[in-house]
């Protein structure tokens, strides 16, 4: 008997999805489900590769690949094949003909009969690509989760290898699925995040007429003069204002729309409250911590004009106690730490762009090695709200011109004081070890390179934790991972000649996320395993995410999207 199989099309924007990392792509899925449920091997009469990968793009005749785009497009029609084959086995069907199925497939499809149709997902991403004249092969990574007929939910990644013959008329055909290798599944009674925003927050006025509103919206309806712009970043802090033992948020917005402070009541929803924090400068970043050592969180915000310090009053009353001036306008992140151990609360801030404009900055931009940046600063604080910069006599500023998205103190080296990391975009990060100085003071050395924790990338965040429990900090490093920056550096045709020397450092900058080992005292190494997909990761941070004693990595990733399915 013949399994029926129906496929649709769907888009599904925003998604996300927690198998330890955690994802939010745009892309789009084809789902295949099963009238009847079975999962065997269906003959060549009854089923065939997909007619999506064969003939659905341009056609391309047969001969030896000389372009880049030319490579692209057969990696696009076998993508499409690969998307269509892994659909159906989210549904329980195996889509393939021959006698060589790997085994890993079946029973993969297997554990996905009757499944429920509304739950699948899948996806193929095509990430590597080997060219012959009439053949290739495609390296893919894949995905697929749905819940099962016993109401659990299963989620499975894994990597395809399959090569492909070229037609006469420049379509392709699959000539055989070569490998298909696959994680450890998880499993689970129960899904571990829940979308609770309608329950939380969804009543409250500030969020059904502001928060739930993209930035498209605001974009039309505020000047730009105001500070909003369609790439600005806004962080957001948590910190119990008001001595409950709740932890509550406050959210930064761009320039021209209030920033917004929710307490946590005791039923688990948000109500706002004005606390004179409703700041309209666009803000970055803000920080929940005290300043002044009286025992409340006081509040910090990095705006254009300089950091804001406001002192928690209690009573849910903040007062302005005046702005940080900084060298450069382009702020992104804030960290505080005691780096001098005196007692008080010291404040680093990071840039991205510096404020020059001349030929002489613009000429120092380069995509691998930008030294075009802003100047980061450290603030040392006095605990009464005075504050005194000391970037120059602390060390910190050597170096100081990379593009900076994050920093975070940890004392890696565990000698009793906080050392600091600062991932860079356009270029290498850096680790400046804390010491104490001959005056008595305290001076910074950078020294990633020497510890082998530079990573060079478009590095966006950073996060501390011991997750193989030896008692030695490791550190995980958020970049980007781009599917088509892998398949593209690893063609001959890229930076063939002069440039060649670059291959390596633009192999890396398409390869996503690193988790960075210390096996031993001051001495790291990269982890070789699946912690390097995160997508577009913006924030990254270790947490034991299902409580089983052992540190979990949550990494929110995605860019800019809009009503438009095709919007990338």
């Amino acid at each position: 008997m013949t399994c029926p199989v129906s496929r649709g099309l769907k888009s599904q924007a925003g998604t996300w999805t927690a198998l330890r990392m955690i994802r939010l792509p745009i892309f789009t899925l084809l789902a295949a489900w099963l009238l009847f449920p079975c999962c065997r091997k269906p003959s060549a009469q009854e089923t065939a590769v997909p007619k999506a990968g064969r003939d659905n793009l341009k056609p391309m005749a047969q001969r030896p690949i000389k372009t880049l785009e030319e490579s692209e497009q057969r990696a696009a029609m076998a993508e499409s094949a690969l998307e269509e084959i892994v659909a159906g086995m989210a549904g329980g069907m195996v889509l393939l003909t021959g006698d060589n199925i790997p085994e890993s497939v079946l029973a993969t499809c297997e554990k996905f009969t009757g499944s429920n149709p509304d739950s699948h997902h899948s996806a193929a991403h095509v990430f590597k690509i080997e060219n012959g004249a009439k053949n290739f092969t495609t390296f893919a990574r894949i995905e697929l989760s749905a819940q099962l007929n016993n109401g659990g939910l299963f989620s499975v990644v894994g990597q395809m290898t399959a090569a492909w013959i070229v037609e006469k008329n420049g379509s392709v055909r699959l000539q055989a699925l070569k490998e298909a290798v696959f994680s450890p599944p998880a499993e689970s009674p129960v899904a571990w995040f829940d979308d609770q925003t309608k329950e939380v927050i969804g009543k409250e006025p500030a969020f059904r007429h502001h928060l739930s509103r993209g930035i498209d919206h605001w974009l039309n309806r505020i000047e730009a003069a105001h500070g909003i712009d369609a790439f600005i970043r806004n962080g957001m802090a948590l910190g119990d204002v008001d001595g409950d033992n709740r932890d509550d948020v406050y959210i930064c917005q761009p320039g021209g729309l209030p920033n917004r402070l929710f307490l946590h009541q005791p039923d688990g929803t948000v109500k706002e409250v004005d606390a004179g924090v409703g700041v309209l400068d666009h803000t970055s970043a803000a920080l929940f911590v005290d300043i002044d050592n009286d025992n409340d969180q006081d509040l910090i915000l990095a705006t254009p004009a300089g950091i804001s310090l406001l002192e928690n009053e209690g009573n849910l009353k903040f007062t302005f106690r005046g702005v940080l001036h900084t060298n450069s306008a382009d702020c992104h992140a804030l960290a505080a730490a005691d780096y001098n151990l005196d007692g008080n609360l010291d404040l680093f801030v990071t840039f991205a762009l510096g404020d020059s404009i001349t030929d002489a900055a613009n000429d120092s931009f380069l995509f691998h090695d930008a030294r075009d940046g802003g100047e980061n600063q450290l603030f040392s604080g006095s605990g009464d709200w005075s504050f005194t910069e000391v970037t120059g006599l602390t060390g910190l500023n050597k170096g100081n011109n990379r593009h900076s998205l994050a920093a975070i103190w940890h004392d890696f080296d565990l000698d009793g004081d906080p050392d600091l990391y600062v991932a860079n975009d356009y270029g290498p990060n850096q680790l400046y070890r804390n010491d104490p100085a001959q005056d008595g003071n305290r001076i910074f050395s950078e020294i990633a390179a020497k510890l082998g924790v530079q990573d060079r990338g478009a590095g966006m965040s950073a996060s501390w934790g011991d997750y193989n429990r030896d008692g030695r900090p490791d550190l995980y490093v958020g970049n980007m991972y781009s599917n088509a920056g892998a398949r593209i550096t690893s063609q001959p045709q890229f930076l063939a000649g002069d440039n060649a020397g670059l291959l390596p450092v633009y192999q890396r900058f398409a390869k996503g996320n690193t988790l960075l080992s210390q096996i031993k005292p001051n001495q790291f190494v990269e982890y070789d395993g699946a912690v390097e997909m995160g997508r577009w990761a913006w924030s990254s941070v270790f947490a034991d995410l299902d409580n089983d004693g052992w540190q979990d990595l949550f990494v929110a990733n995605g860019y800019i999207t809009a009503p438009q399915p095709d919007d990338l």
